[in-house]
């Protein structure tokens, strides 16, 4: 592993300049008088400096400073006063309204605080790349495959604000990732120039002898002797066995990076079984369906789930008819295939005890007196009828349609080898690409320094240039985004504003064409920005855009962070639902661009994007094909309670706990996403509610209670009822009418907005969330431009926003437009 003290000491010098903005600050004065004249009457006879109370004193507590310690103080000060447990009952008591008025005065001058220290004076920080742009942009510049390969595995993870993780101050950098840096470089300029020839084309075959995981191998020995490579349960299991069918002779996986044809011999069994549905969870209804995921064989782990394993390729496999499968797939050097059954049975282990408790009869008497699960599994692999896929040969050539030279090479090194006669030029070649920007002279002439350095410790010129390729990925000029030409001005430069469009819209570095425009100087011109967001939004360069951009405004990020009740969920799991709810808000937002169609239909849509699973669950399966089980097709709803975002599996599932669901995560989920207006946290007193499942008392009825202080009362009224509208969505967006099952516990979906306005379900809401259509206009508007700019929008802004959105109106928002009005803004343009 290389170490370069001279780039880690160009590392520490550059913290100077960590999270400083690129201008002054401001901020503005909030009347406090009357919250302080409260205090006054009611908290600082107790709270004195001369006798505090509670070892809290507030007498010389100062509203001009917004010190950290004068924020705990007002936080810990309303959450007593919404708790009503300040004043002590022994005290002088305010009256419900001199109580509510402090708390909302004293929120007011809490949330001022933190807006005027959390603030960057409306301008961006000079941020480094986050973790998700670093990937991206490495894969580019080097012409990496990055579908098996992420280098910031061991990076720690980004600071998130308000979900985003590119706002510039939140992220932090630290020696670990300092070193991690270090390593990432390495290894991925090693992996791009690893080729020094072109490699021979290979094939592989495997039949028999096919051992898998050890609690299978002695069943299947009994049954066939090794013969076949089953396949049994989905690839989610918590305890997999049989999930992940791979080759085991294959030990070290495939000599070099490349694509690789894979034929595979196969067949589905006993779809037609005569166990019933509480003896194999599986949905019979479905033809199975065999996925190849890759497994890297360094981890020796190859039975159980690994942390990068995308779904490569996915077939129908027919019934009880054997017949060749045949797969392009691409495989990282070390890495190989392993089959799944994308849709297969969930808890298999549990179903060999079932198939004895329910269908024991459908096994010889010889075996029914069996006891244990490994005697159950043996008899009931042998002679039961478990829903399977069975594999018979499997067949790998590659690597095929081989580039030479390879892309990487190409890039970087002009050709299929390296001329050091060239090394200057391509160094120079190179830090303009890595750096967004015509590197400096002095920077060129310090990486030569380094290359010849190398060279006279004794490396070889090859290698020396691979070293400083790897001490350019650790320069501040790569890692960090270009900073101001000049103090002087407010501007973004040429390769500046390069750099903001790409980073917006692909969320990696700037393409060959948006270069030549910033080293034209031409990419200021509106017209010219307006064409280049038109031409980038699209290319499936923008696809990352979507993805990244959903994760950040809606949370999606932490999809799965809060998985639902295996049991309750089955269908979340075996049929691998988490990517699939992505994918369809995905597929939404790229409806959208690519119509220009109007931001609103966020809100009032009566159709989706879903695969097979998903129109399942949302009940509208007799729209999409079984033979095009896992493609996404237009889906329209019947039922209205669906459409738009309100009726999405992703946020549905985002906005509940995985157990349940709560009326008050939901409705603080609409009002931060979708409304715009957030409510502060609550009290950290405050205990929280579950539903009462067994009948006790309804959700709504606890809420109501809760609410019944004045206190409380203040966010519930806006929280709640937005909340009550979702309740009609089960935790993984399944349509209920009850809580339990047996219908005790019906729910109720309508509610009072804090204006009077009534509503009786979802339906109903999106269409009052459309009277206040501009707040959720101004939403999406704040979330792109903090998306676009790396930092938080703030009320000074709100002149630029409204100007953005003015131009937009009168089209009814399209969402295209908006997106170019954002890229031609000041805002976007300025630092």
């Amino acid at each position: 592993m290389m170490r370069w003290s001279n780039v880690y000491s160009l590392f520490i010098s550059f913290t100077l300049l960590f999270a400083i903005p690129w201008g002054g600050g401001n901020g503005s004065a909030v009347a406090v008088e009357p919250a302080f004249a409260f205090l006054e009457n009611y908290c600082i006879e107790c709270h004195t400096a001369d006798d505090p109370g509670g070892e809290r004193e507030f007498e010389t507590l100062d509203f001009a400073n917004t010190h950290l310690d004068t924020q705990i103080k007002l936080q810990e000060i309303i959450d007593q006063l919404t708790l009503g447990s300040m004043p002590p009952e022994d005290a002088d008591q305010p009256s419900d309204v001199e109580r509510v008025g402090a708390i909302e005065q004293l929120t007011g001058v809490l949330e001022s605080m933190r807006a005027k220290t959390s603030s960057t004076g409306g301008q961006s920080v000079l941020r480094r790349l986050s973790r998700r742009e670093y990937r991206n942009t490495v894969g580019d510049l080097l012409a990496i495959d990055m579908t098996m390969f992420d280098p910031t595995m061991e990076f720690p993870a980004d600071n998130l604000s308000h979900h985003f993780d590119n706002i510039g101050d939140t992220l932090v950098t630290s020696g670990h990732l300092l070193e991690k840096y270090l390593d990432a470089a390495d290894h991925c300029v090693e992996k791009s120039l690893a080729l020094t020839q072109p490699p021979k084309t290979q094939e592989w075959v495997y039949q028999d002898d096919f051992v898998q995981q050890p609690e299978l191998n002695r069943a299947h020995r009994l049954a066939f002797n090794y013969k076949h490579l089953v396949l049994y349960d989905h690839p989610l299991n918590e305890k997999p066995e049989g999930a992940y069918g791979h080759l085991h002779r294959f030990a070290d996986g495939v000599p070099v990076d490349g694509m690789y044809e894979v034929k595979v011999l196969a067949e589905a069994l006993h779809r037609d079984t005569p166990y019933n549905k509480r003896t194999t969870f599986i949905d019979l209804d479905e033809p199975f369906r065999m996925g190849i995921r890759p497994g890297d064989t360094s981890l020796g782990d190859m039975v159980h789930t690994q942390p990068i394993q995308p779904k490569l390729a996915e077939a129908v496999i027919d019934d009880d008819e054997l017949k060749w499968y045949t797969f392009k797939i691409p495989l990282d050097r070390g890495f190989a295939p392993r089959f799944t059954f994308e849709n297969g049975q969930h808890d298999v282990r549990g179903a060999y005890t079932r198939v004895f408790r329910n269908h024991v009869d459908t096994l010889p008497a010889s075996v029914r007196d069996g006891k244990g699960i490994v005697a159950c599994r043996n008899a009931v692999i042998k002679y039961g009828q478990l829903p399977q896929i069975r594999i018979h040969e499997v067949r790998i050539r590659g690597p095929v349609d081989v580039q030479w030279p390879t892309q990487s090479q190409q890039r970087l090194l002009g050709g299929a080898s390296f001329a050091e006669e060239n090394a200057s030029e391509l160094i120079r070649e190179f830090a303009s690409r890595a750096y967004r920007r015509p590197a400096t002279a002095e920077e060129v002439a310090g990486l030569v320094r380094l290359y010849e350095s190398r060279i006279r410790s004794g490396g070889s010129p090859f290698q020396a240039y691979k070293d400083t390729l790897k001490a350019a990925l650790c320069s501040p000029a790569f890692l960090y985004f270009s900073p101001p030409d000049s103090a002087a001005t407010n501007e973004l430069s040429q390769h500046g504003l390069a750099e903001r469009l790409s980073y917006f819209l692909t969320s990696s570095m700037p393409d060959d064409r948006l270069r030549r425009l910033a080293d034209e100087g031409r990419l200021d011109e509106p017209q010219t920005l307006r064409d280049e967001t038109k031409r980038i939004l699209g290319s499936r360069a923008s696809d990352a855009f979507v993805a990244d951009f959903l994760d950040s405004w809606l949370n999606l990020r932490a999809l799965g962070s809060m998985p639902p009740d295996p049991k309750a969920s089955r269908e979340y799991y075996a049929a691998g639902l988490e990517p699939e709810m992505k994918q369809e808000t995905q597929l939404f937002l790229r409806d959208l661009i690519d119509r220009n169609a109007s931001v609103l239909s966020f809100l009032n849509a009566n159709y989706s994007f879903v695969n097979r699973d998903l129109a399942k669950l949302y009940g509208v399966e007799d729209q999409v094909p079984v033979d095009e089980a896992a493609d996404f097709h237009r889906v329209v709803f019947r039922d209205k309670r669906r459409g738009g975002l309100l009726g999405q599996a992703s946020v549905l599932t985002v906005s509940a706990n995985g157990i349940e669901t709560s009326p008050v995560v939901r409705g603080v989920w609409l009002l931060e996403n979708v409304v715009g207006t957030p409510t502060p946290p609550p009290p950290d007193d405050v205990p929280t509610l579950d539903p009462d499942v067994r009948g006790a008392k309804s959700i709504r009825e606890q809420l109501v209670r809760h609410s019944e202080s004045a206190a409380c009362n203040l966010c519930h009224r806006k929280i709640d009822p937005l909340g009550f509208a979702l309740e009609g969505f089960d935790p993984i967006g399944r349509v209920r009418q009850s809580y339990d099952a047996r219908g005790k516990q019906t729910i109720d979906t309508s509610g009072v907005l804090p204006g009077g306005e009534t509503f009786s379900g979802p339906a109903e809401l999106r269409q009052r969330l459309l009277e206040r259509k501009e707040f959720f206009v101004r939403t999406v508007t704040n979330r792109l431009l903090s998306h676009a700019l790396g930092r938080r929008i703030e009320a000074s802004d709100r002149r630029a926003v409204d100007a953005i959105i003015g131009q937009v109106r009168a089209d009814d928002y399209p969402t295209a437009d908006l997106i170019a009005a954002i890229v031609t803004s000041d805002l976007f343009q300025q630092r």
